[in-house]
């Protein structure tokens, strides 16, 4: 019985050793990515926004 339950204790001890030093270094780097690439799209979403209501100024012709 003490054989097994270390082993699981070991085991917990191996899974909370990578969720700290590997999966969050991994997650922060994908919150960096993921604000650049929200930040990109924001972007290019304000040019095509200003593009269009350029374009649909001109053809505006009021009420």
């Amino acid at each position: 019985m003490g054989l097994i339950t270390d082993f699981w204790f070991g085991f917990a001890n191996l899974c909370r050793w990578f969720f700290e030093n590997t999966l969050v270094p991994i997650g922060h780097a994908f919150d960096w990515i993921l604000f650049i690439v929200g930040m990109v799209l924001m972007g290019w979403w304000l040019v095509k926004l200003k593009q269009f209501g350029n374009d649909n100024e001109k053809d505006y012709e009021g009420w």
